[in-house]
């Protein structure tokens, strides 16, 4: 058996994958980090501080090619972003990367599609499968699992020559409960492709523990090297994790969610995973409290 991955905190405060919230204004993504580092993370972890890759600078209009806000920068970043985690992953390290918006994925994905083949765990409580054209906002935040399975324009999708940068039978979609709800209902495709499926509802049924260890299976049997772990703080109940941008009833309790990803976590498949859409300007209640005691729970071993 192979030694244990040591932890390496990363920032990735990137908010280019999200619309403004209002005019002249950035989304507050951009502080989550700090929001969870102040919380003494870094230390209640035990882990190595891995630093903070920098971001281009915040553009809100779209991309008149591609539909996409900051298109250039975000497929910038992600090189960037890659270009850190690789050898972080090459050395046995285990990433932890607090976000920033949903589309910093593709830095990650795009390191261990370089590695070989490995497969997603997509723990969010959307699919995030939009096409450009379908975006009423123009956020990759909310299309970066299809632009990762290969959805989507080559500036994101075919980085090298190395589409996708994840198969679809080697994703995992799991807590999703976005169907039906207005604006979300643009990608049917993702019921048609080979992603492995556990809406909030299914994975419920069976019990978080057990949907891990289902999911595990599948990604294991398919043939991957490892996983990722992408946690989109929406997966939480919404009267829980109110401090997300896009918000919409229901969720995982925290003690679902506790038990979900301490099942993915002890599977050494697990290389890395990241936290995104966190957004403390929307946090009068101390989430950021509770969100980093989740982490320390699930993560210091």
């Amino acid at each position: 058996m192979p030694p244990p991955r040591r932890l390496v905190l990363l920032d990735a405060p990137s908010n280019l994958g999200l619309m403004p919230p209002m005019p002249d204004r950035e989304p507050g993504v951009r502080q989550l980090a700090e929001a969870l580092r102040a919380r003494d993370l870094l230390a209640r972890l035990g882990a190595e501080d891995g630093g903070r890759v920098e971001p281009p600078p915040y553009q809100p209009k779209p991309d008149q090619n591609t539909r996409i806000r900051n298109a250039e920068s975000i497929a910038t970043y992600s090189r960037a972003l890659a270009n850190v985690v690789k050898p972080l992953l090459v050395s046995r390290r285990f990433p932890l990367i607090l976000g920033g918006d949903c589309s910093i994925l593709l830095g990650p994905m795009l390191a261990l599609r370089e590695l070989g083949r490995y497969g997603l765990m997509f723990v969010d409580g959307h699919r995030d499968f939009l096409a450009p054209r379908a975006s009423s906002t123009g956020g990759a935040a909310g299309m970066e699992l299809a632009l990762a399975t290969g959805r989507g324009p080559e500036l994101f999708t075919n980085p090298g020559g190395l589409r996708p940068l994840v198969r679809d039978e080697d994703v995992a979609a799991i807590g999703y409960r976005d169907v039906g709800m207005a604006g979300h209902d643009l990608s049917p495709e993702f019921f048609t492709t080979g992603i492995k499926r556990y809406p909030l509802d299914q994975m419920r049924e069976m019990g978080p523990a057990r949907a891990a260890r289902a999911a595990t299976a599948e990604l294991d049997g398919g043939g991957v090297t490892g996983f990722w772990i992408h946690f989109d703080v929406d997966v939480l109940d919404d009267e829980q994790m109110p401090a997300v941008d896009s918000r919409q009833p229901g969720g995982m309790t925290f003690s679902e969610l506790r038990e979900l990803l301490l099942e993915l976590l002890t599977s050494e498949l697990a290389v890395g995973m990241q936290l995104t859409r966190f957004d403390p300007e929307l946090d009068p209640g101390g989430c950021a409290a509770e969100l980093a005691t989740l982490l320390v729970q699930v993560l210091k071993r």
